[in-house]
């Protein structure tokens, strides 16, 4: 099988798998939403069409009985219940696990279940009694005058929503060799004009074994006229004749009426009509590219910034002014490039946010809890490379808010909350990082439990615990083995979670920390930095070494003389703008020797998160986009840079993280 392939099918599986919970979340909010009903189908019908292709036996029948069960839905044929929409949710699970099994081994068998036995559990649920058939009423011509009360309901609907319906019957050419495929095409094309298949005679099980002769007969809803039908058919090859009928729902036939359609009205078609079709070209536009290769073209892009800093220093050296222009325009192509290059790396979180709705609502079932979840700003933008890595902790920190946070529904009416619990996923950029945050409004985090726990295992003694900060204490919480939950459930309780959260989080160079308010909810936070490969920075010297100050977490530059410059409890401090804010001389923290003590300090005042402090230096060189490189594991424990840099005369500046310097 061509690998190729395969990695392109494995790629769009996957997102139909997301589309598929998708609709089912929503489903199970509304049991009658026929947009959803419509969304499932579509996405099992293309996935068993892919799965088929590839040779996946086994997943695509898997699909079809599935699509059949939802095909009775939508045609009104059964209802929608809570144990179907229970073994749908399981059939996608298993989809799941086939990919992952293909990926693995290159084949779609599960040996711990018979998926085929599994899948034979929808037919059962997918039965009817009675006649199978629509029942269709014709005259003595041959026209139709009653058809089944289903159908009626869904022509009656369609017609008011602007559709034709249609009684239509497709011809196969003689001596047609795969009239099971032709018929399929017939099918999708009219599915692929935005058109719904209410009705075919013979079925759709024995067209697809075969069992006709030349001739089906469909009853089809769809905005396109007749004679635009019948061409779309009429394109596909060894199709002999098509025939077209109107099909008028029961109002009509016994009132005629006629349809009149204001001139607002086929705007408000047509408008939504080229909106369809422009988002449909969109969708075709995209490519997949892989992620080594947009590495290799990051590379490139920072190699070009360092030639391009390079040049200009070489020309500021020796004052030669005739390639300025030259040089400028060079400047503004390079930067747009690497605008475009950094965008690329850029993907929405929603990446690693879509597979927790129903995460939550799975864990929510098993501990029979009602979580309101909320997700907020999954438009927010991360390098790639965190993707891959940031969904296993967000994942502990959910299932610790609803397993920990959230009280039962008992609990909560005794506390005068309301029985359903939130808990809300958020994202946004702060500065150069992403804050992803995890809110409940559960019990809260037991202070006094924590401490009890800590002193217990000897990590700080009871007079240290009175004086500790909040923050401090909830840190605890982050260290492997370290639990307060006396007995261990399969979700939480054995010491493990946050822990990993941390360890995860710390190797992106990220930082986690936890608020709460007992009774009121707990607030678990993650930054990560936003490291690109090229970012702006701020260039500072200190005995005569290069140091890069990242611009996005510079607040403002300034002057402050010695006298400014206060002690308190041991910190040297400066009133600025009327906020109280910390000095660090750089050379101390740097373990420089400084000989030169100026009456005047060159400041940097930098944020991270909510507090502010300022960095004393010898000299503010200027800004520049550098290029970020990585220290390697042997200096992985230097927490106060982040990497370095080669600046344009080919020197090295470390970058500093403000973040663990103060």
């Amino acid at each position: 099988m061509n690998e190729q392939y395969l990695s392109v099918f494995i790629d769009e599986s996957k997102e139909y798998i997301q589309t598929l919970n998708d609709s089912l979340l929503r489903l199970e909010k509304d049991y009658q939403d026929s947009e959803a009903i419509n969304e499932t189908f579509r996405a099992l019908h293309t996935l068993k069409g892919m799965a088929g292709t590839m040779g996946f036996e086994t997943m695509s029948k898997l699909c079809h009985k599935m699509e059949q069960l939802l095909d009775k839905i939508r045609s009104k044929k059964i209802k929608l219940d809570s144990a179907m929409l229970d073994r749908l949710f399981v059939g996608v699970d298993l989809l799941e696990k086939m990919i992952d099994s293909i990926v693995k081994s290159g084949t779609d068998q599960l040996p711990e279940l018979d998926v085929i036995e599994f899948a034979k559990g929808f037919e059962i649920l997918s039965a009817e009694t009675g006649n199978k058939e629509i029942a269709i009423e014709r005259d003595t011509t041959g026209a139709i005058v009653a058809l089944s009360d289903s159908v009626e309901r869904v022509i009656a609907e369609a017609v008011k929503e602007g559709y034709n319906a249609y009684q239509m019957t497709v011809t196969l050419s003689e001596g047609t060799q795969f009239k099971a495929v032709r018929m399929y095409m017939v099918f999708k094309a009219i599915e692929d004009h935005g058109g719904q298949i209410l009705s075919s005679k013979p079925s759709v099980e024995d067209i697809e074994q075969e069992k006709f002769d030349r001739e089906v007969e469909l009853i089809v809803v769809i905005k396109e006229e007749k004679e635009t039908l019948r061409n779309m058919v009429m394109s596909i090859s060894e199709i002999e004749r098509v025939t077209i009928q109107d099909i008028l729902h029961a109002e009509v036939r016994h009132e005629p009426v006629e349809k009149v359609e204001t001139e607002e009205k086929k705007k408000e078609k047509e408008t939504v009509k080229t909106e369809s079709v422009k988002e449909r070209r969109r969708l075709t536009q995209t490519v997949r590219v892989d992620i080594d290769k947009l590495d290799n073209l990051m590379n490139l892009m920072g190699e070009l910034v360092i030639s391009r800093s390079r040049i200009a220093d070489i020309l500021r050296k020796y004052s030669i002014k005739e390639v300025d222009e030259s040089l400028s325009q060079l400047n503004r192509i390079s930067l747009d490039l690497q605008n475009v290059v950094m965008k690329i790396r850029m993907v929405p979180i929603s990446f690693v946010f879509n597979r927790f709705p129903r995460m939550v609502r799975d864990v929510a079932k098993q501990l029979n809890k009602e979580i309101n979840f909320i997700v907020e700003g999954e438009d927010t933008e991360l390098d790639r490379t965190f993707v891959e890595d940031i969904g296993e902790p967000i994942l502990h920190m959910l299932r610790n808010a609803i397993d920990h946070g959230i009280e039962s529904k008992e609990e909560r009416l005794a506390k005068g909350k309301p029985p359903v619990g939130t808990v809300v996923l958020s994202a946004r950029h702060e500065g150069n990082n992403v804050v992803i945050e995890v809110r409940d409004d559960g019990r809260g985090i037991d202070r006094a439990a924590v401490v009890k726990k800590a002193i217990e295992k000897g990590l700080i003694t009871e007079a240290q615990a009175e004086s500790m900060p909040d923050e401090k204490v909830y840190e605890f919480l982050l260290m492997p083995g370290f639990s307060t939950k006396s007995e261990a459930t399969e979700l939480s309780g054995r010491g493990v979670g946050l822990d990993v959260v941390k360890s995860v989080v710390e190797s992106l160079n990220g930082t986690v920390s936890i608020e709460s308010i007992k009774n009121k909810g707990t607030t678990v936070t993650v930054r990560l930095p936003l490291t690109l490969a090229i970012i702006q920075a701020l260039l500072v010297k200190i005995n005569n070494l290069v140091y890069a100050i990242p611009i996005a977490n510079i607040d403002s530059t300034l002057n402050i003389s010695k006298e400014q410059i206060q002690k308190i409890q041991d910190r040297q401090v400066s009133v600025i703008r009327g906020e109280i804010i910390p000095i660090v001389r750089l050379w101390d923290v740097l373990e420089l020797p400084h000989q030169s003590e100026d009456s005047i300090y060159n400041t940097v005042i930098v944020r991270v998160g909510n507090r502010k402090y300022g960095l004393a230096v010898d000299t503010l060189i200027g800004q520049e986009d550098i290029v970020i490189k990585s220290l390697g594991k042997l200096f992985s424990d230097v927490r106060i840079f982040s990497g370095g840099a080669i600046l344009g005369d080919g020197s090295i500046a470390l970058i500093l993280d403000v973040a663990n310097i103060a």
